[in-house]
């Protein structure tokens, strides 16, 4: 194992502080800036000319664009200095603009339009809103979204109009409630939303556009959650998302009959999201099937299911169908392909590509499909000894290999094979086996595996760490004397609590946007490994003093800590410079700990 040296100056470059880090060598930054060259492109929605509205990135951020066919140009709509978070089109005729969000200052997501008569990008007044919670009205004029009450605690529901008048109005008071909008009646006259009374129970309302009331939905059993719900084209019944048992499923709900249907109750795995063509042929939904997105469209009409052949086998998301029904858009990605937009169109089973994302300098026949496994935990569970799940990369070169343990975000994210260029940096450069594993709490293996991480228990994901590194002990292609932990946010946690538990079977650690709040691990004394920290100066979910104490905690035990901040990054790094930055200083960081 490669011994790091004790000291390096601190120092400033712009917005990054290098704490503590040693200075990557040439050769290693020659080496991993192709890598770094990539981008990717996701759906926001259609536009009412039939274009596509996607993200993408042309310079040092993420933008909107425009696209009008198939791997057409990609023409650059806005040009904030703040990145993209999320965005919403309507497809609508009389649609004149687009709502979109920004990482603003301070971490403040920032609610802006987009006109399309003069071009401007506005910014809208409002509180604390809330990025993902765009819903147009039908007609294309309206924005509803949420953002916070003037009590600070709850969520309201606000409306303004991206082509029009841009001052927010009040549209659903919180009262005690925390309201989210999901989707308007056909005829604009309704607007379906949820409250999250706590993380084990949704409630579904109706509420009146033009009054503010609301109005309860009855179901048959309260759900756990609820991911999504739509009007269905009649109007009258609603599609949702909902788990009542061990996955989540899709519905069919007549509120005023209270005829409710489970349309995918033969697929035993979780829907996470859905579309519903506007003539009401076509249902697209798609299966989280192992971590691996699967589309399904449903001809209504015909009565038959459609499985679209050539997509990427990795993550679909951002299903939208066009104006009249015909063509769904949608975002895919793979381990080995970047995130692009698709359309298929179901009435003639043609699938078609309509970014080509770069990915870089870069051979892509070098880039590695992880292996889908599963190791023996330290419990037992039907008799038997209960089996996690992992995703493993390994290098075509001969081993043994030292290893990487990416841990996912924490104990409801699940990992899953979407592209990641430092993850085939690290195997196909640094000769790094890569494996992900999914530890007790991730969502995605039914509802009793995700119990099993609750708060209590949480813990037990560490014990989860300790039966991967037993596992990787007798790989004969493995070096267990060469293993480095990473976690990101909550689940830096686990990687921090396994680094201090096992200390004696880890060579060190990377924390990035650390959820740690460290004074719960109880054997913080025993991090005495090597330990990169990476944060954001502006991230409200952990904050700066939370990854500063780790700091100084692990450095007054003896260990080797390096320290990355940037001040103008919240908790996701969405600055390329930055993302380069603590990648290429992890490289380093890897390099030292056993990497080719």
């Amino acid at each position: 194992m490669a011994t790091l040296p004790v000291h390096a100056a601190r120092e400033e470059r712009g917005n990054l502080t290098f704490d503590g880090v040693l200075q990557p060598s040439p050769a290693l930054v020659a080496r991993i800036t192709p890598w770094l060259a990539g981008r990717s492109a996701t759906v926001a929605g259609w536009l009412p000319d039939g274009a596509l509205l996607v993200t993408t990135r042309f310079g040092e951020i993420g933008q909107l664009h425009r696209v009008a066919g198939p791997l057409g140009a990609r023409e650059q709509l806005t040009f904030d200095d703040d990145p993209v978070i999320s965005a919403a089109a309507s497809a609508a005729s009389g649609a004149a603009g687009v709502a979109y969000v920004t990482a603003g200052p301070g971490a403040v997501p920032q609610l802006r339009a987009l006109r399309f008569s003069d071009r401007t990008t506005p910014r809208i007044a409002a509180p604390r809103v809330q990025p993902g919670a765009l819903v147009w009205s039908p007609d294309g004029k309206t924005v509803a979204f949420q953002a916070a009450s003037a009590d600070g605690v709850h969520q309201e529901i606000l409306a303004f109009e991206p082509g029009g008048n841009l001052q927010p109005r009040l549209l659903v008071a919180a009262g005690i409630r925390s309201w989210r909008p999901l989707a308007f009646s056909p005829d604009g006259a309704r607007l379906l939303i949820e409250n999250e009374v706590n993380s084990q129970h949704s409630e579904l309302w109706f509420a009146d556009v033009n009054t503010g009331g609301v109005t309860a939905i009855v179901l048959p059993t309260p759900p756990r959650r609820v991911a999504a719900a739509r009007f269905a084209p009649d109007g009258r019944n609603i599609y949702l998302i909902a788990q009542f048992d061990e996955f989540a499923r899709l519905h069919r709900l007549d509120p005023t009959t209270n005829e409710f249907t489970t349309i995918t109750d033969n697929v035993s795995w979780d829907i996470e999201s859905f579309a519903a063509s506007a003539d009401g042929r076509y249902l697209a939904f798609v299966a989280n099937v192992a971590g691996v997105s699967r589309l399904s469209v449903i001809d209504q009409v015909a009565r038959m299911e459609l499985a679209p052949q050539g997509l990427p086998q990795g993550r679909i998301a951002d299903l939208a169908f066009d104006a009249a029904g015909r063509r769904l858009a949608l975002s895919a990605e793979s381990a080995t392909q970047p995130a692009d937009a698709w359309v298929y169109e179901p009435a003639t089973n043609t699938l078609v590509r309509w970014t080509h994302s770069e990915m870089g300098p870069v051979d892509a026949a070098a880039l590695v499909t992880p292996e889908f496994i599963s190791f023996p935990s330290w419990d037992r569970a039907n008799g038997s000894a209960r089996t996690l799940p992992a995703w493993v990369y390994r290098p075509r070169t001969p081993g043994p290999h030292p290893v990487l343990v990416r841990i996912a975000s924490g104990p409801a994210e699940q990992y899953r094979p979407g592209f990641d260029a430092f993850t085939q940096f690290a195997v196909n450069v640094l000769g790094y086996v890569v494996i992900a594993p999914n530890v007790r709490g991730a969502p995605g293996y039914g509802r009793s595996f995700e119990a099993l991480g609750d708060s209590v228990r949480r813990e037990d994901a560490v014990r989860d760490i300790g039966s991967l590194l037993v596992w990787i002990g007798v790989q004969r292609d493995l070096d267990r004397s060469r293993v480095v932990l990473m976690g990101e946010s909550q689940g830096a946690q686990v990687a921090l609590g396994s680094l201090a538990q096992y200390s004696d079977r880890v060579a060190g650690g990377i924390s990035l946007a650390g959820m740690t709040t460290y004074a719960r691990i109880p054997n913080a004394r025993a991090l005495r490994r090597p330990l990169l920290v990476v944060q954001g100066a502006q991230d409200l979910l952990a904050p700066t003093f939370e990854a500063e104490r780790l700091v100084a905690t692990a450095r007054g035990n003896g260990a080797e800590v390096w320290y990355v901040l940037a001040k103008d990054e919240a908790h996701v790094f969405r600055r390329k410079a930055n993302r380069d930055a603590w990648m290429t200083v992890a490289a380093a960081f890897l390099e030292r700990l056993g990497g080719s």
